[in-house]
């Protein structure tokens, strides 16, 4: 059995847009196990897309020894390590790990997803189709990770929606204190879904929920979410999206399921 080590410590979109180059690893190494270290709740998505052996915290030992120095006690036949700073991956290679290979996650042109691949020298795999509906939810997340990323009028898009299709619930948020796991379970049942450039919309897009995707000061040729059925709405001042062009987006959306 292959043994290979994953470093990845990033917030949930930049996780989800590593997905397709963990996967292009797997098809590459069908008989490896992967262990990776970082953010343990964001980690776990993983799971779902590749063998996994364990997910381990960057902050606690005996990991995080490996920002200034070698350790010893495992092995691993090889590693990747997504990082700015060579320090870790040097101290990894110390360690006894004969094949080590980094790169700076963050992308000098392109969209990330393809730079991420790039690093390990592997084409793009299939994106995935985990899309089941099993509900007539249509989630509206009105939230991200910083406040000039949200779209001012949730409200407005939850009420014109309630009016539109009254047979379908329209929840404007997403439940406190689930996993992301269970918040991905959500998803993929779930009739469509809306939001800003967050990690859930990305994780929404990935898993093939039809996704409308509102985007304003980021650049979504390079940090926009990845799907089958993933839309994008871009505009350098997020208010001057109107609920019109989400509606109409959504509504393209509700044919393509129909010719499906």
């Amino acid at each position: 059995m292959i043994k290979t080590l994953i470093v990845r410590a990033c917030a949930v979109g930049d996780f989800v847009l590593n997905l397709p180059a963990l996967q292009a690893l797997h098809k590459v190494q069908p008989h490896a196990r992967f262990t990776l270290v970082g953010y343990p709740s964001t980690l776990e998505l993983a799971r779902e897309f590749i063998p996994v052996d364990g997910i381990y915290s960057i902050e606690t030992a005996p990991w995080s020894r490996l920002f200034y120095e070698p350790i010893s006690g495992w092995y691993f036949d090889s590693a990747v390590v997504w990082m700015r700073d060579a320090v870790f991956a040097d101290n990894v290679r110390v360690s006894g790990v004969p094949n080590v290979m980094r790169a700076d996650p963050f992308p000098q042109s392109g969209h990330a997803s393809t730079h991420l691949l790039r690093t390990v020298k592997l084409a793009a795999p299939p994106l995935p189709d985990l899309w089941e509906p099993s509900s007539d939810e249509i989630i509206l997340h009105p939230g991200s990770g910083s406040p000039k990323k949200n779209w001012p009028h949730f409200d407005q898009l939850a009420l014109a929606l309630r009016e539109r299709e009254a047979n379908s619930q329209v929840k404007l948020g997403i439940p406190e204190g689930l996993t992301l796991v269970e918040v991905s379970y959500r998803l993929r049942h779930s009739r469509a879904y809306i939001g800003n450039d967050s990690g859930i919309t990305h994780l929404a897009a990935f898993l093939g929920v039809p996704t409308v995707a509102l985007f304003g000061p980021t650049d979504p040729r390079i940090w926009g979410p990845m799907g089958r059925r993933s839309r994008v709405i871009w505009k350098r001042t997020l208010e001057d999206i109107s609920v019109d062009e989400i509606l109409l987006a959504h509504g393209a959306h509700a044919r393509t399921r129909v010719d499906e």
